[in-house]
Parts: structure tokens; sequence; C-alpha cells
């Protein structure tokens, strides 16, 4: 049942975060085009601003998870509605600073609008993106419950159908004239309704735990303190890492180049946005088993993330590599420099499919409570990447290559080499376990890319949107179909089977 709902909300995940891509994909020129470039232009402005405000999340959100999981495996649901009221009266407090924070940031950005007549949209626009998320931080203390029930696909399919009917009045909006305000209101309303259906879901799965303020506890607030403050950190580290390359290659480089180097970027945050969604829920299953004290059952879990993993991962490279240029070539025009942004995608893309593949290990840690290791394994990585960039930027020519370099190698010593090392010493998990279950379908998979590049090598055809969708779903039946043959044994063929059998019901309901 429980490998059933895990196909189930992986495609549901999957399928979210598809369409969320492609909206943005339709609005971003529309919003371009209706709107102006300046005021698109405050639009994003202001979004990258008032996103900053989720670090006042402090890591609550995974640490909400792990304990909310840990409770449930072991049958207690009292212990749960205590951590959960706990954490809905942290949330309510943050959410009142968050909102003082936007009405500050508001006020002071007189500071940063040049032009006099937009400071007051701005900061009506502000407050209300403020309000927006201040109201959505209480509706997190559910986190955990909907995904140690693996029932990611009810919030998936509620976010969808929220997602699409409120781009279709933005749409509206837009070709009836109405400016940044209405749309802001309308984001509003949607995120509102959504954050209700979020709390009735949770509500639904576990109509026993629910939040008291009789249940707030000093010693659980701790506890959740505890655990968050290691996380914020590791969030605050991936901040960094995540736009710290982009500010040093803009101060070492041109804006050009700079572009160049965020297509590539882009296109990993587009691969790394899927395989989250798809797969970044199975902490709980971990939590599960450390609860339990199965030993035996972590290890089947650690070994068939792993497999997964790999095989995921692998397609998603093979394909970056075999036609990653040809996407760029159609995506951005023959104009653009596609053998720059192609090198950045690869490297990227190869050190971001490290992180998804050993990320077992990492689940295991936050199950176990040691993410006080992650956060100083984040904190190592963002500082050898920061160091790592101006350097490798002084002695390689090409910048593009200085940079992706920099930022995928401390990713494969940290994550193969000092984070499976770690877990060996906490838990009954070898290191070995890591190299001897990747490298069983990590062969057959490099087989496939190697005759796959060698063949493309080969095939002088015209780049275009058709051309590139048939070279990708080919070699996709054909990844797929080696897979079937070679890699999967009989009981993961089986829980794929009755997967897809479960999709398919769902379907017809």
């Amino acid at each position: 049942m429980r490998a059933k709902r895990f196909v189930a909300s992986s495609f549901a995940r999957t399928l979210e975060t598809v369409i969320a891509i492609v909206t943005g994909l339709i609005m971003m020129p529309l919003m371009i085009r209706i709107l102006g470039e300046d005021l698109y232009g405050i639009w994003i402005v202001i979004g990258s601003i008032v996103s900053s405000l989720y670090l006042f999340d402090i890591g609550m959100a995974s640490s909400v998870t792990r304990f909310v999981s840990y409770a449930l495996g072991q049958n207690d649901r009292k212990r749960a509605s205590q951590i959960v009221s706990t954490a809905f009266a942290i949330y309510s407090v943050l959410a009142i600073f968050i909102f003082l924070t936007s009405v500050v940031i508001a006020f002071a950005s007189s500071l940063i609008v040049k032009n006099p007549e937009n400071i007051e949209l701005v900061r009506i626009l502000i407050v209300i993106v403020g309000l927006n998320i201040a109201i959505e931080f209480p509706f997190k203390s559910y986190a955990g419950i909907a995904g140690y029930h693996l029932r990611q696909d009810l919030m998936s399919y509620s976010r969808i159908a929220f997602k699409i009917l409120s781009t279709l009045v933005v749409a509206y909006l837009l070709f009836a004239g109405y400016q940044l305000i209405a749309i802001a209101l309308v984001q509003f309303l949607s995120s509102f309704l959504s954050n209700f259906v979020f709390r009735y879901i949770a509500r639904y799965l576990e109509p026993e735990v629910s939040v008291h303020f009789r249940s707030v506890d000093k010693g659980t607030l701790k506890e959740i303190f505890g655990f968050s403050a290691w996380t914020f950190l590791m969030d605050l580290a991936r901040l960094l890492k995540e736009r710290g390359d982009v500010w040093l290659v803009a101060a070492f480089t041109s804006p050009a180049t700079l572009t160049v180097y965020y297509v590539g970027v882009r296109l990993v945050d587009y691969a790394n946005q899927l395989l989250n969604k798809a797969f970044g829920f199975t902490l709980p299953l971990y939590t599960e088993a450390f609860a339990q004290q199965d030993d035996d059952a972590l290890k089947q879990k650690v070994v068939m993330f792993l497999r997964l993993n790999t095989i995921v991962a692998g397609l998603m490279l093979s394909g970056g590599v075999l036609f990653g240029e040809d996407v760029i070539r159609v995506w951005m025009g023959s104009k653009f420099n596609a053998e720059d942004a192609y090198l950045v995608l690869v490297i990227l893309l190869t050190g971001r499919m490290i992180v998804f593949i050993t990320n077992p290990f990492s689940n295991v840690l936050f199950a176990m409570a040691k993410n006080r290791y992650q956060a100083l394994v984040s904190v190592i990585e963002t500082i050898a990447s920061l160091i790592l960039i101006p350097i490798f930027i002084t002695f390689i020519p090409n910048p593009l290559l200085a940079a992706s370099l920099a930022i995928s190698l401390p990713f494969t010593f940290t994550r193969t080499i000092l984070q499976p090392s770690y877990v060996a010493q906490h838990s009954r998990l070898p290191v070995s376990l890591l190299y001897t279950t990747v490298a069983k379908p990590l062969l057959p998979i490099l087989t496939l890319a190697v005759m796959g590049y060698s063949l493309n090598e080969y095939m002088d055809l015209r780049v275009s949107i058709p051309h590139v969708l048939f070279e990708i779903i080919g070699f996709s039946v054909i990844y797929l179909g080696m897979l079937w043959l070679f890699v999967l044994n009989d009981r993961e063929k089986q829980l794929l089977w009755q997967g897809f059998r479960r999709l398919e019901g769902n379907k017809g309901t």
C-alpha cells in the first residue's frame, strides 16, 4: 500500500512541478508584453526581496516534519498534537514578525526605487506579498502529517487546481487592463484558500491530531528549535550557494557572460525542481524505520532509494549531456552562445545529480536528528565554492568553466566521502553500501549514455523543436526499456506495476 502511495505521490508532485514551470514560461512573456518591462521589473524585484522572508522559517518545517513523523511512527497521537500545537504557537509569533518586517521593507523601499511615481505601488505590493507569507506560516505546523501517510498527492492535486485557476484569472485581468495590485490580490486569495485545503487534508488524515494551546510545551519548543537551528543554517548556506555564484560571476565577468551562465543555471534548477518534487518527501520513511529501531528496514529503504535515485539521475544526466545543447539552441535562438551554456549545464547538473543520488544518506541523518552535521557540511560546501570561484576564474581561461567547477567539486567530496563515513559511524549502514549499491545500475546506464552520445555525434539533423522532442522521447523509451530488462529486479518491477495500476485506478475515479 505504501509503495502504491509513493508512486502516486511522486507522480502528483512531478505533475505539479511541470505545470508550475509551464505556466511560468507562458505567463512571463505575457506579463512583460502587457505590463511593460518597467512594471514587470518591479514585480521581479519585489519577489526577490520578499521571498527572503521565508528565512523566518528558521528550518522549522523540516524539524516539525521529523518530530511529527517520529511520533506517528510510534503511534503516539497525543505527542503529535503536542508538537503541532507548539509549532503553531511558534509560527504564529513568526508570522507577526514577518508582517512587521514587510511593513518596514515597504517604507524603506524608497531607498531602492528610483522612480518616485512607483514608490506607493511598491509599498502596497510588498505589504500584500508579506501578509501572504505571514498567513501561510501557522499552517506549516501541520507539516509531516501528509508526508508520514505518503499522501502528498492530495496536496499536489489541490495546488494544481489553485495554480491553474489563479493563472487563468490573472491572464483575464491582464487582458482586461488590470495591473499588479489586482494580480497580487488574486495570488493572495489563491494561497489563502490553498492553506485551508492543506489544513483540511491534515485533519482528514489524522483526525486525532489537532492544535490545542494547552498542549504547547516548553520542552517540545526547545527540541524543535534545537533541531531547526541547524536546518536554518543549512537553508542560509543553500541561499548563499544558489545566489553566490551568480553574484561572483557578475563581479568578475561581464553581464553578457552572466546571462550565458544563468541559462545553464536555470535549466539545472528546473531539473532539480522536478526531482525534488518527485522524490523529496521520503524523509518520513526513514524516520519511521528509525523510530521503530528497525535496522533492516532502514537499510532496505536506503538501498531501494539509492538504486532508484541512481536510475533517475542517470536518465536526467544522460539527457542533459546528449540533448542539452540542442535544447538551449531551440529555447534561446541560434545566435546565443549555446556551447558555453551547455558546458555550465553539464557540470552543474553532474554536481546536483551526485547530491540527489546520495540523498538517502542525508535523510538518514535527518531521521537520526544529526542535522547539525548536515548544516556543517552545507556551510563547508558554500564556503569552499565561494573561495574557489575567484581562484578558478583567475587561473582557468573560461570563467564559466571555472565557476561551474567551483560549485560542483565540493559536492563530489562531501557527498561521496564525508557523508557516508559519518552515517556509518552513527548507524549500522557501512560506507561501502553507497558504492556497491550505485555501481550495479551505473554500468548499464553509462553504456547506454556512451552509445547514445556516439550515435548523436554522427547524426546531422536540423535543430528544431520536433527534432529535439523526437530525440528526447526516443532516448527515454530506449532507456526505460533497458532499465526494465537489465536493471530492475523482480520486486522493483512488481512495486512499479502496482503503482501504475494505482495511478490508472485514480484516473478512472
